[in-house]
């Protein structure tokens, strides 16, 4: 006996409001139209400490560029606890480490390619302004890209392979597409580091600050954001140079977002293969900044 089952087609118009009411839905919908014409490959993740908000191409690893100094100053904190390295230690710099023709402020702060430096200014250095030889003499203390790729495989984030550092990659570009990360991957890295239980109170609130305290890319995912004095935000950018065709291997941007009431989210995108400008890639990841505040700043419940 055939049945007819009128209450169907009311069902699935009550439902359907639901499913457009979703701010998750309707943020990942958003972003993903956004992203149809940009001549680019784009990821995108946005977390919560609980959930995972949106995923725009999330199985795709990309390279990391200067994203990965974040976890390198990480594992060398770790390790520091470790040795009991304090972070007023002097480093004796050589011309050997202060490397010309890279990005690298230190050595333009030292002409003469030669310094004392503590581990708190390298680190700094490295995070905050990206200094390139910076990186490489805490890769170095760190015990090398393949150590802080444990430490980071460790810490229960898989979806990330470290291989290279700063004057290896400028030496062979190529070896760039080594490092490199799922953006789900790495906005994982930033929700784990803000669980604080993996570096002692001093060590983990001088790396907070430092993120904060980044001052490359102010045109990507902190140009997304509201200048709101209670909102704080840290994060880590990364980009390489052009091709002979005019291919932008990687232009990034990640990080975290804490909003006025203490809700926090952890944003990534990753932008590669891109013909936009350096100035569209900016505006792709502002764009998907400003959409995602939008997005988690909304009253629970909404």
């Amino acid at each position: 006996m055939r049945q007819t089952y009128y209450w169907l087609p009311l069902l699935l118009l009550l439902l359907c409001p639901a499913c457009q009411n979703d701010p998750a839905r309707k943020l990942q919908k958003d972003i993903e139209s956004y992203l149809e014409d940009k001549q680019a490959d784009v990821a995108v993740s946005v977390l919560t400490d609980t959930d995972t908000v949106i995923a725009c191409r999330d199985t795709v690893r990309m390279p990391l560029m200067s994203v990965f100094k974040f976890p390198v100053a990480w594992a060398v904190l770790h390790r520091m606890e470790r040795r009991g390295t304090p972070l007023d230690t002097l480093f004796r710099l050589t011309p050997d480490d202060l490397k010309t023709g890279t990005y690298s402020p230190l050595c333009t702060m030292h002409p003469d390619r030669t310094a004392e430096v503590r581990m708190d200014s390298l680190l700094y250095y490295s995070v905050a302004l990206s200094d390139n030889n910076a990186c490489d003499v805490l890769l170095k203390y760190a015990g090398g890209a393949k150590a802080v790729e444990r430490f980071v495989h460790d810490l229960g984030i898989a979806d990330i392979s470290l291989a290279a550092g700063e004057d290896e990659m400028h030496r062979r570009p190529s070896l760039a597409l080594d490092n490199n990360a799922t953006a789900p991957a790495v906005s994982q890295m930033f929700r784990r580091f803000m669980q604080r239980d993996t570096l002692n109170t001093d060590h983990h609130a001088f790396l907070f600050r430092t993120l904060m305290a980044t001052s490359t890319g102010n045109n990507k995912l902190r140009a997304g954001l509201p200048a709101v004095r209670s909102l704080r935000m840290g994060h880590k950018t990364g980009s390489s140079g052009r091709t002979a065709d005019g291919l932008k291997l990687a232009d990034n941007d990640a990080g975290f977002v804490v909003l006025p009431d203490g809700r926090r989210y952890y944003i990534t995108v990753l932008v590669g293969n891109s013909m936009e400008s350096d100035s569209a890639n900016a505006e792709i990841i502002a764009t998907a900044s400003a959409m995602a505040y939008e997005s988690m700043s909304a009253p629970a419940g909404q």
